[in-house]
């Protein structure tokens, strides 16, 4: 498929394949799919693997990329020709950012999704800097393997502290400097969508105010009884709070969706800010808003210019007027069959 820079949908009934195309996409930029945490079960029966591969043209460079997964989860990656060292370097170049009628997980839910927001910003704040992230993960594993071992000794322990502290304080400074930029970005779109309530974001690093290699040597005999690091970034975390109160706890359904839509909108809009531009999937968001709040978000994301991949089973689910329609690629699916109308 050759798609337009800006608005591109899909039609199609219910299990026709229309999310399978976003899912592509997902798998292409992050290497997951958004839609199970088994990427072995996208694959088709009859098949031994998947394939994805696309071309991005940004600022007037193209790049060739692809990925396999086989059912063991197998990965083999290629950039511009060559085999890629990981996904982050095709996360780099196709970054990608969703929404699906599932909206109140961020506040709702666990702080593992939230961690997942935080460090969706963090790479792209740090300019891709994979590398960073990947060391913490290491040494993390390596202090956690010593203490279910019932290592106390500062000897074995303070080399790996001293890589979570130089790490994570990096790490912490691109998820504090990403959720800066959403913050403000966030109350202006909790108003625009009449929400009706102030709403404000908290940040958390996931060990106190201390710096991060004293907070570890402070925590050693606890965590030798917990068998893991018990503070640290891996805990980092950031509260939605209404007042002194948690969002989570005191708004509506309907009020928990608008405001997950206004935390996703300002995530988008804060990295088109920062000169990144996302390419943002809608699976059927139509499916859960009434049409007039729908307006109003798809003219928030209009607004990004960024190009979207949005799916519905018909186009007056999808909520775009007129003359947004009349510009956008209109594809029909069927059977798993794409055709451009």
């Amino acid at each position: 498929m050759s798609l337009g820079p800006s608005v591109n949908i899909w039609l199609g009934s219910n299990g026709a394949g229309k999310t399978s195309v976003l899912e592509a996409v997902s798998i292409l930029s992050s290497g997951r799919s958004f839609v199970t945490s088994r990427l072995r079960s996208v694959i088709a029966f009859d098949q031994p693997s998947l394939t994805v591969f696309g071309q991005v043209t940004q600022a007037s460079r193209t790049h060739r990329m692809a990925i396999q997964v086989s059912r063991e989860e197998d990965r083999k990656l290629r950039l511009d020709g060559a085999t890629a060292r990981g996904q982050a370097a095709l996360s780099k170049v196709l970054p990608m950012l969703y929404l699906t009628p599932h909206v109140t997980d961020l506040i709702s839910g666990s702080p593992g999704s939230r961690r997942r927001f935080l460090d969706w910003g963090a790479f792209h704040w740090s300019n891709g800097n994979a590398a960073s992230f990947s060391s913490l993960r290491r040494a993390l594993l390596q202090r956690n393997t010593a203490l279910r071992s019932g290592i106390l000794d500062g000897r074995v322990l303070e080399p790996w502290e001293r890589q979570i502290a130089l790490f994570g304080e990096a790490v912490d400074n691109w998820r504090r400097s990403f959720l800066n930029s959403v913050k403000p970005l966030f109350e202006v779109l909790c108003q625009r969508l009449d929400l009706g309530i102030e709403l404000e974001l908290e940040y958390k690093n996931g060990w106190g105010s201390m710096p991060l290699l004293d907070a570890l040597r402070e925590s050693r005999s606890r965590d030798v009884k917990m068998r893991t690091t018990a503070a640290g970034p891996q805990r980092a975390d950031f509260d939605i709070r209404r007042a002194e109160e948690r969002a989570a706890d005191t708004l509506s359904r309907g009020q928990l969706k608008v405001a997950n839509l206004a935390l996703m909108l300002s995530q988008l809009q804060a990295a088109v800010n920062l000169g990144i531009s996302p390419v943002l999937c809608l699976d059927d968001i139509g499916a859960e808003l009434d049409k007039e709040f729908l307006s109003r978000v798809w003219q928030e994301i209009l607004e990004t210019k960024v190009q979207v991949l949005a799916t519905g089973v018909d186009i007056d689910r999808i909520g775009l007027s007129c003359d947004c329609v009349r510009d956008a690629n209109v594809f029909h699916v069927k059977h798993g069959t794409v055709e451009l109308e």
